[in-house]
């Protein structure tokens, strides 16, 4: 069993999982864990940063062979080894001789967005704190997810303030979701965290369904006369002129995407944004957070005036234009008008459920509302594009008023939409179009009818 001294250290908290928190004092002093934090900031630390994080790390600590640790370093990983023997019989768990171990800081504007921790052999996980007196308004929380029962994220139950001298540990589990918030301080946020290892899995392998979450639609047709009206309404009349759209096909075939900018007329424009920032728009989540976390409207609620882009999209007048514009032809489409601020997501392979298909995606941006980007920053370069499997962007976008661009997403590619910082200010409103082109749809699956416009 358990020592009782470590047993009355440990508190079970109030969560969807079994999270755990130790308090470390009487394992190692205040003073001694002082030292430690010191050592921490002496040693080499590595940014990393991708849909899913960005923070700055050590190197493994044990893995890590050649690596010269500080002797408090040393120190504290000879003590882990015990409250690892110790977390083993408190949990009735039995771990291998592995342990990972590495310093994550997370300066100003960084953060780990939702997860569950599912790989290779991990078991237990667990964070040890060196913050000292940090407050929750600084964020840098671990907040702790509740999840449905298909195992996907529904939304925080708890934060939890990463005291200073205390460890939190916890099962890996199919729905033990937790993120590190953004740090939104000018102080540095520092933990030794990893993770304790088994032989076997002690998590559940499951893939979760991944759906089309708005309606796709065959091209409507609508009478030239309304068409041209409603585009001369919309559409600066550069875009209607055959040498014009030449020049973006050309552009197109060669890179594979192309942002064009002035596409709305300026009364289009501010038609469109005196209505979005109106009360009246009723921005809901999408989720489930594990994959993406933006608002977006339901399109029966949508204003008139979004609503009449909206369904110019439809048309096949537009489909002509794409295609004029790129040379490819198209079945459908689905569309999902979309608000990003501070906090939004979408991470690789958590995007509209269109992930193995070849589509044309259009991006409108018409939002007068975010903050200054940098074109220096890659941060600022939130639609990220890139090859399966290989983590190499392959081109991004950043966010500009009153563009338009389109990008040839085919089946093997992955795309995200890096965390939208909270201490950036930046924010948009975009509508979205998801053209599925016609000669490489796979029609062997087949679009469920009740989604068919």
């Amino acid at each position: 069993m358990a020592v009782p001294r470590f047993n009355d250290a440990v508190t079970k908290l109030s969560t969807p999982f079994d999270v755990f928190k130790l308090d470390c004092r009487d394992m190692i002093s205040n003073a001694e864990a002082f030292k430690l934090r010191e050592a921490l900031l002496t040693m080499t630390f590595k940014k990393k940063s991708c849909d899913l994080y960005s923070f700055s790390q050590s190197p493994d600590f044990i893995r890590s062979t050649r690596l010269k640790k500080p002797k408090e370093v040393e120190q504290f990983l000879v003590l882990l080894k015990q409250i690892k023997q110790n977390i083993a019989t408190y949990l009735g768990k039995t771990f291998n001789n592995t342990i990972s171990a590495s310093c994550s800081k997370y300066d100003h504007g960084d953060y780990l967005l939702c997860h569950d921790d599912r790989v290779d052999d991990r078991s237990v996980a667990f964070i040890y704190y060196l913050n000292y007196d940090w407050l929750p308004e600084w964020g840098g929380t671990l907040d702790i997810y509740s999840a449905d029962d298909m195992n996907c994220a529904t939304e925080i139950v708890k934060s939890i303030n990463p005291e200073f001298n205390s460890m939190i540990f916890f099962p890996v589990d199919k729905h033990s979701y937790h993120q590190v918030a953004e740090n939104v301080s000018t102080f540095a946020r520092i933990s030794i965290n990893g993770w304790f290892h088994c032989d076997e899995l002690s998590w559940e392998m499951y893939n979760q369904p991944v759906k089309v979450h708005s309606p796709i639609y065959t091209p409507h047709s609508v009478s030239s006369l309304r068409c041209d009206k409603v585009t001369k309404k919309c559409i600066e009349s550069i875009f209607e002129q055959p040498l014009f759209r030449e020049a973006i096909k050309e552009t197109f075939k060669k890179d594979g995407f192309i942002m064009c900018e002035g596409f709305f007329t300026s009364k289009m424009v501010d038609y469109l944004s005196n209505e979005i920032f109106s009360n009246g728009m009723n921005w809901k989540i999408r989720g489930p957070l594990n994959k993406r976390h933006y608002k977006y409207v339901d399109l029966k609620d949508l204003p008139g005036s979004v609503l009449s882009v909206v369904n110019l999209l439809k048309t096949q007048r537009m489909f002509q234009f794409f295609k004029d514009c790129t040379g490819l032809e198209f079945l459908a489409v689905n569309i999902e008008v979309q608000r990003w601020h501070g906090g939004h997501y979408m991470v690789s392979g958590g995007n509209d459920g269109l992930g193995g298909f070849n589509v044309l995606s259009v991006y409108l941006f018409f939002s007068q509302c975010f903050g200054k980007m940098s074109d220096a920053n890659k941060d600022d370069l939130h639609y990220v594009f890139e090859i399966k499997n290989t983590l190499t962007p392959k081109f991004a976008c950043k966010p500009q008023h009153n563009t338009i661009f389109m990008v040839n997403r085919d089946s093997n590619m992955d795309s995200f939409v890096k965390y939208c910082k909270i201490v950036d200010g930046h924010a948009w409103t975009v509508v979205v179009a998801n053209y599925l082109i016609k000669k490489d749809f796979d029609c062997k699956i087949l679009l469920p009818k009740a989604n068919l416009g």
